[in-house]
C-alpha cells in the first residue's frame, strides 16, 4: 500500500488485505484504509468476503454470486432491503435467520405460520402460499411465553459482555428449525428455557420460496 500511495495513483484495488490479520489490528486496519481513501479521495475498489468490511468501508456495495451481480447500492440500502435471500444473508452478523412460512389469516390481519409460532405479515401474499420468512438476530425480542404468537427454545447462550446472543430451536414437530437472537446487554436464561419470541411486522422479511426474490411490501 505504502507504495503504492508514493506513486499517486488514480484508482487503488485490493484483494482482500486484511485477511491474514488478527482480529485487533483487523479492526485498526479498517479504519486506517477509511481514513487513507478519505485524505487521497481516489476510487477504491475493495474485495473482501467479510460483510463487516464491506458494511464499515464502502461507499457502494456490489454483491456477487458466482459471477452473477445480485444488487447494487449503499450499505444500508442493501441491510434494509435486500433483493433476494442471498443479499439478506450475507450482509448481518450474526446472520438472518430463515424459516419456511405459509401465509394465513389472523385474528388482527395477515400472519405468516413459522416453526414454533406465527408473525405478523406486512409484505402482500396470496392466503396459503408457501414462502421462506427471514428475521435479523436483532429484530427478534424475547417476552414471556404466555400469549406469545411465537416460541422457542434456548439451547445455549453466548455472554459477549456488552450483548447476549442466543442460540434456539422452534418447532415441536420433526427437526427444529435454529435461530439466532441478538439482545443488548447481558441477559441469562437457562437451557432448554421456553421463551416467547415478539417482533414488528415491518421487521419480517419475505421471499419467494422458489427463486429467493424478496417480495415487494
Amino acid at each position: 500500500i505504502g507504495r503504492s500511495i508514493v506513486r499517486n495513483p488514480r484508482i487503488f484495488l485490493f484483494d482482500e488485505p486484511l485477511s491474514n490479520l488478527d482480529a485487533e489490528l483487523r479492526v485498526h486496519m479498517r479504519v486506517e484504509i477509511a481514513n487513507l481513501h478519505k485524505r487521497m479521495g481516489r476510487t477504491t475498489i475493495y474485495v473482501t468476503h467479510d460483510q463487516v468490511e464491506a458494511m464499515t468501508l464502502a461507499d457502494t456495495i456490489v454483491v456477487f454470486n458466482e459471477g452473477r451481480i445480485e444488487q447494487v447500492g449503499t450499505p444500508l440500502e442493501l441491510y434494509n432491503k435486500p433483493a433476494n435471500r442471498f443479499v439478506a444473508g450475507f450482509l448481518g452478523s450474526p446472520k438472518m435467520n430463515f424459516l419456511p412460512g405459509r401465509v394465513a389469516e389472523g385474528a388482527s390481519g395477515t400472519i405468516v405460520e413459522v416453526p414454533g409460532g406465527s408473525l405478523p405479515l406486512q409484505q402482500p401474499a396470496r392466503q396459503g402460499e408457501t414462502i421462506e420468512v427471514g428475521i435479523r438476530p436483532e429484530h427478534l425480542a424475547v417476552v414471556s411465553p404466555e400469549g406469545a404468537t411465537a416460541k422457542a427454545r434456548v439451547q445455549f447462550t453466548e455472554q459477549l459482555g456488552g450483548e447476549t446472543f442466543l442460540y434456539c430451536d422452534v418447532g415441536e414437530t420433526g427437526e427444529p428449525a435454529r435461530i439466532v437472537i441478538k439482545r443488548p446487554g447481558q441477559q441469562r436464561f437457562g437451557d432448554n428455557e421456553v421463551i416467547g419470541l415478539a417482533i414488528g411486522a415491518s421487521d419480517v422479511y419475505c421471499f419467494d420460496s422458489k427463486t429467493g426474490a424478496a417480495l415487494a411490501a
